[in-house]
């Protein structure tokens, strides 16, 4: 199945939540800012379900994700993939350091977080998940504000990451689970544009205009 766009992906996405998930009550659903808004924003409107956010970041030299941080400091990184881009230790904090001043420039931007995770069934929402980094990130510090239950609901994923991830949630809710081992996003939605500012704003203004945003 390929996508007309992210926004056309939440219709088959909320089917998918509502026939899989029967018992929605006590449910919040999160987004990692920002690219992951516009699926959020269709899924919880038409569930009438409310919404936030959490603050992640990838690391990233030469086009390749190495280390990703959060809001609350959670830090996930591959070894490996540090080794092989030859990044010295100085090098790695430089790096950290900038990313970790955009993320404090996004959570003072939206400081309206909400933290009452406990004992709330969680649904993380993604357009699609390319690699597994965010998708982790998250999932811990959810679980370290005591979500009771953790979600992942996606449009599209390869196979093999979608089974990485079953350690780090309860249960995982994909449209379109492919083997592909050449997986890019940009191949399963028609359109697949970069977000910019701008669109983030109209759609999360939105979201407290209807009430669908938690603070």
């Amino acid at each position: 199945m390929i996508f007309e766009t992210r926004y056309k992906a939440w219709e088959y996405l909320s089917t998918f939540i509502r026939n899989k998930i029967h018992d929605l009550s006590n449910t919040v659903i999160v987004w990692i800012l920002k690219w992951w808004l516009p699926v959020t924003y269709q899924v919880s409107q038409d569930l009438n379900i409310p919404s936030t956010f959490v603050v992640v970041k990838k690391l990233i030299y030469n086009n390749t994700t190495f280390w990703v941080i959060s809001q609350w400091w959670t830090k996930l990184y591959n070894k490996t993939i540090i080794a092989k881009l030859g990044l010295s230790e100085h090098d790695v904090k430089d790096i950290e350091k900038q990313t970790y001043e955009e993320a404090k420039y996004e959570k003072e931007k939206y400081w309206l977080f909400y933290n009452d995770f406990q004992w709330k069934q969680v649904i993380v929402i993604d357009d699609g998940i390319y690699t597994w980094f965010s998708a982790v990130a998250a999932a811990k510090q959810l679980k370290e504000q005591w979500a009771s239950r953790l979600i992942l609901a996606i449009p599209v994923s390869n196979n093999k990451i979608l089974s990485k991830l079953q350690t780090f949630y309860d249960e995982i809710v994909c449209v379109e689970p492919i083997e592909d081992r050449n997986f890019a996003l940009s191949k399963y939605y028609m359109s697949y544009y970069k977000l910019i500012w701008e669109d983030v704003n109209e759609l999360f203004y939105k979201l407290k205009e209807k009430e669908l945003f938690l603070k």
